[in-house]
Parts: C-alpha cells; structure tokens; sequence
C-alpha cells in the first residue's frame, strides 16, 4: 500500500503544485496573448463574414516556427526548476528513497505534460469567443481558407493546406497533434531533469534553449542535408502539417514511425540517465532552493 500511495497520489501533488503556480499562470497567459495575435484577423473575418470557426486551430498555429518556438520555450520555463528539490524534498527523499523519489518526478513530469497541452488547447479555443463553433467537422472558415486564397485577403497568419484538411479528420490530426506535444513535453522535462542532475541547473537551461531554437535554425538551412538533420531536432516534429509533407521532392520532417520510436527512446534514455545519477549524486539542498 506505501508504494501505491506513493506512486499514484505524490505525483498529482507534484503537478498540483506546479499548477496552481504564479509561473503556470503566467505560461497561460502568454500562450492566451500569442494566440490572440495569431487569430486577431481571423475573428476580424468571421465578423465580416457572418461565420463562425471551428476549434480546431492548435496544429496550425504550431505550424509557425515563431509560435511553436515560444510554445517549447514556456515548456523550458515550466521544468526550469528540475531537478525539483524543493523544501520538503528532502524529507521524501529520505522517506522513500532516491530513486523512487526519481521515478515519482518522472510520473510528474508525465502528468504535467500532458495538462500543460490539454489547457493549452482550451485557450486556442477561448481565444476564439464568440466567434468559434463546436463542430466535429473542420467547419466553413478552414475549409475556405484552405480552398482560396481568402488568407491574403483577410491577412491570416496561418496556413490551411488542403491536402490535410481533405484528406483527416479534426480528430486525427487533434489527436496526433496532443500526442506529440505530450511527448515533446516529456522530452523537454525529462532532458532537463537529468542534465541538471549530471551538470547542473544551467546547463539544463542552456540545453533547452538550443533545443527551442534548433527547429528556426533548421527552416533556415537549405541543403540537401535539412531533411537528415530533422532527425536530431526533437522539437521540430510538433509541426504535425509537416509530417509526410515534401519540399523539392525532399521530406520536410522524418516519418511518422520515426517520429514516436526517437521520442519514446530519447524519453527512456533521459529517465535512465537520471535514476542512475541519482543514486550517487550528492544533493546541495541549499543550492539548489536558491
């Protein structure tokens, strides 16, 4: 019974103190406020047209490098107090045991991830009020912007291609898009919590931060060897419109199999890597409260 409390109930303890946080609140409302700036002609074009949109507009808005760079950057800013050693850490380290006490951050980080991404989609949607339409179908406006060049005219800062919105479903593409984010969450958390272990606070931080640009780095760089080096930006796979998407008759990103084998392997290898130096680490509990 002692472990399934503490496998079960200290990690949603974990995420509830990270939640309900003044730096949580602050990631929401910088995602709020970008995806305002991102959607403010569109509701100007439902106004003008009568139309309401669907809710389904995160894939698209990860699309665009500068809003999928600072989506990554806040996920950066939310693990940025690994290795977690908080005031109390200590007694539960104590309690249970260091590597356990590992395996329940590593529980949290699961969980927290995949919050972060559940409300994140919900503020794409509240940004929208009153101009959206709970349909299950991609809805007038997508459909439109896909199909004319309507976004010149109405100045839409997104993409709406054809070729995915004809050929999948909201709920495919939602899906695969919240299962990416969870992973690419995961990464980042993860990566950031056995760097800090094995380097310290701010070569995590530092880490994360190439992490975050690489994907800008790479939309940049064109060569016969962009599409080989996607497969070292972990980041740059949450375009999910990208995936089986070719440019110059090259693969913009690395196939979908790829794509969730490289995140569940990095995934395991960073939660290896972090167990294993826990259970040799000296922790500076002082330090690394300050």
């Amino acid at each position: 019974m002692g472990d399934k409390w503490l496998y079960l109930y200290y990690p949603w303890m974990q995420v509830k103190r990270k939640i309900f946080s003044i730096k949580y609140l602050t990631i929401i409302l910088l995602i709020g406020f970008i995806s305002v700036l991102y959607t403010a002609n569109l509701r100007k074009m439902c106004y003008l047209t009568g139309s309401a949109v669907a809710p389904w507009l995160l894939p698209f808005f990860l699309s665009l490098n500068f809003y999928s760079m600072i989506y990554c950057a806040l996920y950066m800013y939310f693990y940025s107090d690994a290795p977690f050693i908080q005031r109390n850490s200590m007694y539960h380290v104590i309690r249970c045991g260091r590597v356990k006490w590992g395996i329940v951050q590593i529980e949290s980080i699961a969980i927290s991830s995949l919050i972060f991404n559940v409300v994140s989609f919900i503020v794409s949607i509240a940004v929208l009020v009153p101009y959206v339409d709970f349909e299950t179908g991609w809805g007038k406006i997508l459909y439109t912007l896909s199909r004319t060049d309507a976004w010149r005219s109405y100045e839409i800062a997104f993409n709406v291609p054809y070729d995915v919105i004809g050929k999948y479903t909201p709920l495919q593409v939602m899906t695969l898009t919240l299962l990416l984010l969870w992973l690419a969450g995961n990464c980042i958390g993860l990566m950031m919590f056995a760097v800090s272990l094995w380097l310290g606070r701010n070569a995590a931080v530092i880490c994360g931060s190439a992490w975050c640009v690489l994907p800008m780095i790479l939309e940049d760089y064109i060569s016969v060897w962009a599409p080989f080096m996607t497969h070292f930006s972990p980041l740059s796979w949450i375009h999910v419109l990208d995936i089986g998407r070719f440019e110059y008759n090259l693969p913009v990103l690395p196939e979908l199999r790829y794509i969730l084998i490289a995140d569940v392997v990095l995934c395991v290898l960073f939660s290896a890597a972090a167990l294993i130096k826990l259970r040799t680490i000296d922790l500076k509990w002082s330090s690394e409260e300050s």
